[in-house]
């Protein structure tokens, strides 16, 4: 069953980075905080990958329905979008380097730290806006990649230990490699702890189904926890200012706003369907319908902002005028743009994935 309220948090995660690239100059409200909404992608991928797997682990063609499946979802309009950067690459004479574009092709860039160096050069700059945002989706097919072996070939103590170990390693090698310029952020080993926080809340909602009753009490925890790390997570955000070149920020605050978004969403599952204002507001058609076409929103919006800005530049409008006409303009194609290919391309290909490669075990 697909939980609505998870939709609602997608939309505010592609709303986050979207207010991040498009409302730098209004930092007042946290603009320069929007990155944030990559690690609610992060958490809730951790939380429904591994709910599947778990799922799908007893069942016959376990890896080839997973891996398939997760490739129908991803592969094409990620694919479209490195096809048309290499096609305006090449049109514009700036093709970049072979090692560049073997890097998002093969979903291995997060591997190294820091973006890679020929995105500064090697091409234009609208398609090194599109290719900058990727590093998000290395993460993750890294992630896919090895998880699923450990969950079908470990007991559940064993990858629940090695979640542990990403939970630990991860911020630490973000401190012993931060510089002012925060390359590590951009890491797969830097930012698989928040992918595994999802994970743990997978295996915490596991656990709660099988014993309800001894939860009660837990649940009420569950719930402090959540209220008090959202109060420290922002007050320290808000001392810090959002300054990612301290390493305070990148690893102690950071790890401490993934655990407060992997404690939301584990309360978020817990009442799913609940008449609470906030679940309500989670279940706006608005927001869901965002929350539905946020990967190609993710994908393209930044690009797209920088071409409105670039023909908007032309109109002859008052600094401030543009600015606020630029943002407008950039949230209505970017909108339009994924909607077009949501109907266009993605809900389709869905549609085929359920009936050639059906899985219970896939929202």
């Amino acid at each position: 069953m697909r939980i609505q309220e998870l939709d609602g948090l997608r939309g505010i995660a592609v709303l986050a980075v979207i207010m991040q690239h498009y409302l730098s100059w209004l930092p007042i409200i946290g603009s320069q905080n929007g990155w944030l909404g990559v690690d609610l992608f992060f958490i809730l991928s951790g939380f429904l990958i591994t709910s599947i797997l778990i799922n799908l682990r007893d069942k016959e063609h376990y890896f080839s329905t997973f891996y398939t499946r997760r490739a129908l979802r991803i592969f094409p309009p990620y694919f479209l979008g490195i096809v048309v950067y290499f096609t305006v690459s090449i049109l514009a004479g700036k093709p970049g380097t072979l090692n560049l574009w073997a890097q998002y092709i093969f979903y291995y860039t997060s591997l190294y730290v820091g973006q890679p160096p020929e995105l500064s050069y090697a091409v234009i700059i609208p398609v090194r806006l599109g290719l900058a945002v990727l590093w998000s989706l290395s993460v993750e097919e890294l992630y896919y990649t090895f998880w699923a072996p450990i969950v079908r070939f470990t007991s559940q103590k064993v990858f629940a230990a090695i979640l542990l170990i990403m939970i630990v390693v991860a911020p630490l090698l973000r401190w012993w490699l931060h510089t002012p310029s925060y390359p590590e952020t951009y890491t797969f080993y830097c930012r698989m702890d928040a992918l595994a926080f999802g994970s743990a809340v997978a295996l915490l909602m596991r656990a709660r189904r099988i014993n309800l009753a001894a939860w009660r009490h837990r649940d009420k925890l569950f719930d402090f926890a959540a209220i008090a790390m959202t109060v420290s997570t922002v007050a320290l955000w808000t001392i810090l200012h959002g300054d990612r070149s301290k390493v305070l920020l990148c690893t102690v605050a950071l790890t401490m706003a993934d655990v407060t978004f992997a404690l939301v969403t584990f309360a978020i599952l817990r009442k799913a369907g609940s008449a609470a204002w906030w679940m309500r507001a989670l279940r706006a058609r608005w927001l869901r319908s965002v929350g539905m076409v946020s990967y190609s929103l993710y994908l393209f919006h930044y690009p797209l902002a920088y071409l409105v800005r670039v023909w908007v530049a032309h109109w002859g409008l008052s600094t401030h005028g543009a600015v606020i006409i630029q943002t407008l303009v950039s949230f209505g194609v970017s909108l339009s743009v994924a909607y077009a290919l949501w109907y266009g391309i993605e809900s389709r290909i869905l549609t085929w994935k359920d009936r050639h490669v059906p899985s219970p075990a896939h929202p």
